[in-house]
């Protein structure tokens, strides 16, 4: 290691001091670092050690990448710069640190190569802070704020960072000039000229001062960083790769439902210790309060506040939770930001369940965050708590659990009855074709709700005119337990799951057996047996979730059905034949659930020629109808309707169709359409509809 060329402790006693400082620093962080890892460990215990590849692929992507924050590209390529710079700079400091003992980093150290890549971080950096402080200072997007603290924590960081940049260039400055040259550095030769004409003790003095400043500053930023809004610096790197590689469509179960003590979460120390690190990981950009259909139209729910609401409850309550004799209870510290009141119940207190009940579970939240934090999980799970705990929940609720739980639909209708609206259209029952090899499930709306029979008509039309072998449950088929699931009545759910998998199961349908309950062919395979439905809700639930209960089902969406028929040329079509213009909205429980994206407009471009005018916000984007997380069975009460506020999107393309692939979308867009009166500009129709009245439009030209 090549020593420096001069010492910037002036001897041992100035090491022996720094050394002092040094340890004290590190033990202050270790403390206050330790304290946050001793409350994850006193959280549910979770396993998320699977697809380990994959992880350690979007650690590259993600964290070192930067990625998810570049997707904003102003302040995420500043953030880019912030990031690697301050990388770059901590080997700038090791070797600042090296020097006080008369060394240097080997191959960094003295290398003119390595002091220009520092320097123009340097530089990179302190554009980055001007553009954070007039985003901060000035433009001030709501997006930044927070009702958990004030601004003061985010300049308190944005200062800190600027003293570290400032103070290492005047290191470099007048170390360059005390040498006459020696410890070349691009800044230090730029300041040379004015610094050069001081006398050269008076440049070492000013070297020695700005060095113990540097060092000082950077102890001090490490032993804030845990109990600041930058304690993300630390926790995104383990927050992303410990991400959720499982089906993202399927919420958490609750196991051994029925030998609990607990039904939910009502305390931050109920959630599992990847739900709190999150809150520790959370960089509080806001970017999901700006996606959430909730904020958008007046609600009282932004997701952030979730995310930090949690975090803060724990945080408040950790003398508590890790007990008095814990040695970080001992040493119990005063944050810098304002806290919730001590012992303030996170439910009610913290987050209000006005919040809670506003969540449609879109999942654009958790699509937009640059560090994948889960939202909607911790919503789900705080209403378990409330549905099931405390049977605290709207009341327009009630009758949909009464009903489901008694009739296995939403209405007090028979469940027998759920075929009637196959009558006359020759479309046979399981019981009567169970050789069949597609189940088509109609779904709740479709057997029951009048406007989406409709639907489910055109489907049937669209499976007979391909010769596909397909039947239907009718009343054996009973509600998926969706609703009840997102709303937080997971007892309800598994009981509506159970129900539906025993009767699957009992057709063979089970991915999971050997011959799918069939005798297997001259080759001795099985047969391959389809579900498809066009509820996205069914399709999530079926696929993704009934898999936790043992339920494993090919299960496929109506319009990626109807694509592979096209593709497979069993279906044929009028090219051209709708010259309508049309719009189409993607559906979030096959969207940014499932990430069906393609396949309906690729349907959509075969019946038009001109293809589908894009709404302003679409595909991953694509903004809520409103009807998800139970909210189709809620009243709206709050703010801007959210269907309107779509609705008002789509008008926006002058569409005169709006294409949708969703039961809920289509009930709440009709509403919408009606609420802003624009029935005669906009129609609101399935997929299948149009592709059936295609198909009828054909056999009439025959």
């Amino acid at each position: 290691m090549t020593p420096p060329v001069i010492s910037p402790t002036g001897g041992w006693i100035g090491t022996a001091i720094f050394v002092l400082i040094f340890l004290a620093a590190l033990a202050l962080f270790g403390l206050r670092s330790g304290k946050l890892v001793a409350l994850l460990a006193k959280a549910r215990p979770e396993d998320r050690t699977d697809h380990l590849d994959d992880r350690i692929g979007d650690f590259f992507l993600i964290v070192l990448g930067q990625s998810g924050v570049l997707r904003d590209p102003l302040p995420g390529l500043a953030h880019f710069f912030t990031f690697w710079g301050f990388i770059v700079i901590q080997f700038g400091l090791l070797n600042l640190i090296l020097g006080a003992f008369n060394g240097s980093l080997p191959l960094l150290g003295d290398n003119p190569t390595f002091a220009i890549i520092l320097d123009a971080f340097v530089i990179l950096v302190l554009l980055a802070l001007i553009l954070f402080t007039i985003r901060r200072g000035i433009v001030r997007p709501k997006q930044l704020s927070s009702s958990l603290h004030g601004p003061l924590d985010g300049f308190i960081i944005l200062g800190l960072i600027l003293l570290v940049i400032v103070t290492l260039a005047l290191v470099e400055g007048f170390e360059y000039a005390a040498s006459n040259g020696a410890a070349w550095t691009p800044i230090g030769a730029f300041m040379a000229p004015v610094l050069s004409t001081v006398r050269p003790e008076v440049n070492v003095f000013w070297y020695r001062a700005f060095w113990w400043l540097h060092i000082l500053t950077v102890l001090g930023f490490l032993v804030y960083l845990p109990r600041s809004k930058h304690l993300h610096l630390m926790a995104t790197p383990f927050n992303v790769f410990f991400r959720n590689y499982n089906s993202k469509g399927a919420l958490p179960l609750l196991e051994n439902i029925e030998e609990r003590d607990d039904y939910g979460v009502s305390k931050a120390e109920q959630f599992t210790w990847k739900e709190l690190l999150d809150g520790y990981a959370c960089t509080e950009c806001g970017r999901c309060n700006t996606v959430c259909p909730a904020a958008n139209t007046g609600k009282p729910l932004f997701p952030k506040e979730i995310v930090l609401g949690v975090k803060e409850s724990l945080l408040s309550r950790s003398q508590e939770i890790l007990g008095e004799k814990s040695v970080f209870t001992r040493f119990e510290d005063k944050p810098v930001q304002d806290e919730v009141p001590e012992h303030a119940p996170l439910i009610r207190g913290t987050i209000s369940t006005e919040a809670l009940w506003a969540c449609t579970t879109c999942m654009a939240c958790m699509e937009i965050c640059p560090v994948s934090i889960e939202h909607v999980p911790k919503i789900v799970d705080m209403r378990r708590s409330l549905v099931m705990e405390e049977s605290d929940f709207p009341q327009e609720v009630t009758s949909l659990f009464n009903n489901i739980e008694r009739n296995g639909n939403p209405w007090e209708i028979s469940n027998d009855k759920r075929a009637e609206w196959a009558a006359g259209l020759e479309v046979p029952l399981l019981a009567e074709n169970p050789d069949a090899d597609v189940l088509y499930w109609v779904g709740c709306m479709g057997s029951f709700d009048r406007r989406n029979q409709q639907v489910a008509t055109s489907v049937a039309k669209i499976l007979k005119a391909a010769k596909v072998n397909f039947a239907i449950l009718g009343p054996e088929e009973s509600c998926t337990g969706d609703p009840a699931r997102r709303i937080g009545n997971e007892y309800l759910w598994q009981m509506q799951a159970q129900q539906n998998i025993e009767t699957l199961n009992g057709y063979g349908f089970n991915s999971g057996d050997t011959h799918n309950g069939h005798a297997p062919g001259s080759n001795g395979a099985a047969k391959h047996r389809t579900i498809i439905t066009a509820c996205p809700h069914c399709f999530n639930t079926i696929g993704n979730e009934y898999p936790q209960l043992g339920g494993n089902y090919d299960v496929v969406h109506h319009t990626v059905f109807i694509d592979k028929l096209l593709a497979e040329e069993k279906l044929a079509l009028p090219q051209g034949f709708d010259e309508r213009k049309l719009t189409y909205h993607d559906p979030c429980y096959i969207g940014r659930y499932n990430d069906i994206y393609d396949e309906p407009r690729r349907v959509l471009t075969v019946l038009n020629n001109n293809g589908i005018t894009e709404m302003r916000r679409h595909r991953n984007k694509s903004f809520c109808c409103g009807g998800g997380g139970g909210r189709v069975w809620m009243e709206e009460k709050i703010g801007k309707r959210v269907n309107q506020t779509r609705i008002n999107e789509a008008l926006e393309t002058d569409a005169e169709v709006l294409a949708a692939a969703c039961p809920f979308c289509i009930t709440m867009f009709e509403d919408g359409v009606k609420g802003v009166e624009a029935e005669e500009k906009m129609k609101v129709e399935d997929i299948s509809e149009i592709i059936a009245r295609a198909i009828d439009a054909k056999v009439e030209t025959r």
